[in-house]
């Protein structure tokens, strides 16, 4: 697997022919797959949006699977950099989870990233096969900072749990609380993404209940 911390998108700048030619055809193939779909968009259509040959897209991809699984990687490389934000250490506990889950969400609620999983989603019907484009979620929680944000707060005596795996079942549950329930609402076209305000109130809202079971005596969010 590619470590995403360490890995970017090649840019233009700098870059070989080929290089320049792989990225052309990942960029036209996920135009491709977003607007027509996994299923309807061909390898021949996407070859021609790319401006290559349909010889050159099979020279750096065997198959329109492979070209499919690399644009999944190519999302998760360009939105994991994003994810390195650092959010103050000095800022109160809430204060804090409330900043990290809310710079989270700017980049997850990005409308590209949102067109592109609605159309995986909508092929993953009919291609069940699919669904491993959300395979990545089994490190998502380290990929967004959750995980060691909670074990960080946890040596810093901010946040308890008892239990060997405290750090991993904690992060779940502030993706879950804070950041999913926007996330795939606004993917499966549920509910509109919201605006600023409204969005802030539900991390916050969130954030309460995640510290209310997590945090030390002393960092308890206070009463209203």
């Amino acid at each position: 697997m590619v470590d995403r911390k360490k890995t970017s998108p090649t840019t233009r700048e700098g870059a070989t022919l080929t290089e320049r030619k792989r990225e052309d055809i990942l960029r036209a193939a996920a135009e491709a797959f977003r607007h027509e779909g996994v299923r309807g968009a061909s390898t021949d259509a996407i070859a021609e949006r790319a401006g290559v040959s349909k010889r050159t897209l099979y020279n750096h991809f065997a198959s329109k699977d492979a070209l499919f699984d690399a644009v999944i990687e190519r999302y998760w490389r360009r939105f994991a950099d994003k994810f390195e934000t650092e959010i103050d250490p000095a800022l109160p506990l809430e204060a804090r989870v409330i900043a990290l889950c809310i710079s989270r969400l700017d980049v997850l609620l990005d409308p590209e990233l949102i067109g592109f999983f609605r159309a995986v989603l909508g092929e993953s019907v009919r291609t069940p096969e699919l669904v491993r484009a959300f395979g990545h979620e089994v490190d998502a929680l380290e990929m967004l900072g959750l995980e060691s944000f909670v074990r960080e707060e946890h040596a810093r005596g901010r946040l308890r749990f008892d239990r060997p795996e405290g750090a991993t079942i904690a992060a779940a549950q502030l993706w879950n609380l804070c950041i999913n329930p926007l996330f795939w609402s606004s993917a499966l076209l549920l509910r509109p993404k919201g605006n600023k305000s409204e969005r802030e109130h539900t991390v916050r809202e969130g954030a309460k209940t995640f510290l209310a079971r997590y945090a030390s005596a002393s960092e308890k969010p206070g009463k209203e």
